[in-house]
């Protein structure tokens, strides 16, 4: 079943018109928790990524191939019961691609972080590449705070980016403004998720809002690793959603050595699944 919570969402504030006031731009991150840039990174690029994840996609027989590549619709091949997309061999080899892992350190990002953080930054080797695939509930990212997962220090950034438009039904993410200033909020396992977070009820007794909008390829979202943020459901029938994440720091802060690796480091699985065939 979709996520309840998903029925009242507020809409990300633009900072774009304070990109030339970096003063304002670091109280605005320092009071709200998140910046969100509409249209701020090259699309071209993004979609090139795109591109290149729906390629091995395609190669693992999860991409329509009566339909146009970079649409990115779904072939309605299930994905093994026994797997999850962040262990398989379809994802770590999504880890290798040279254009993903090149964008970490795209100017624009690195310049708007040495503003923002106001000296030498580090960006963490754990680049996240994701594909989320049609209907698939149970596996939505649980409310959290990254922090829980990266430690080191809490004043890591992570950026969201949807590589291809993402409106509201293709899922996106959402972030609850102001949490930074809460502190640590403790995590708990999340039934079905294989993850832990901070249950919804506990999200909403605090009396904020959550906030997403329409992405546009080109957008940029950012965020405090104590910034409570969700996943919203794919509710679409047949598509892929395809988004990346980026994270900072500045350079003389801590960094557990879990984020110098890539992603779900020596959790891979090294054999293939058993080839399907695509569903017509």
């Amino acid at each position: 079943m979709p996520d309840d919570n998903q029925k009242a969402l507020g809409e990300l504030v633009d900072s774009m018109g304070l990109l030339h006031d970096i003063v304002a731009l670091r109280r605005r991150l320092h009071e709200e928790g998140y910046l969100f840039f509409r249209g701020l990174l090259d699309a071209d690029e993004l979609l090139a990524i795109r591109e290149d994840m729906l390629k091995l996609a395609d190669e693992a027989g999860f991409v329509n191939r009566d339909r146009p590549l970079p649409a990115g619709i779904y072939s309605g091949q299930t994905f093994p019961a026994s797997r999850k997309f962040e262990t398989s061999p379809l994802y770590r080899k999504i880890l290798e691609l040279p254009r993903f892992n090149a964008f970490g350190r795209n100017p624009v990002l690195t310049l708007l972080y040495g503003g923002l953080l106001d000296g030498p930054i580090l960006e963490h080797r754990r680049r996240i590449g994701r594909i989320t695939f049609p209907q698939s509930f149970k596996n939505t990212t649980p409310p959290h705070q990254d922090y829980f997962y990266i430690k080191g220090t809490p004043d890591t950034y992570t950026c969201w980016i949807a590589a291809g438009d993402c409106p509201a039904e293709l899922g996106g993410l959402a972030v609850m403004p102001r949490t930074n200033h809460l502190g640590y909020i403790e995590h708990e396992p999340m039934p079905g998720t294989g993850g832990h977070g901070v249950p919804h009820d506990k999200c909403e007794a605090l009396g904020l809002p959550w906030l997403t909008t329409d992405f546009k390829t080109g957008d940029l979202l950012l965020f405090h690793g104590l910034t409570l943020h969700k996943a919203l459901d794919n509710r679409t029938e047949d598509r892929l959603r395809v988004s990346l994440e980026f994270r900072y720091q500045r350079a003389e802060d801590p960094i557990d050595p879990s984020s110098q690796q890539y992603h779900m480091h020596g959790a891979f699985e090294t054999e293939e699944a058993p080839e399907v065939k695509q569903t017509q």
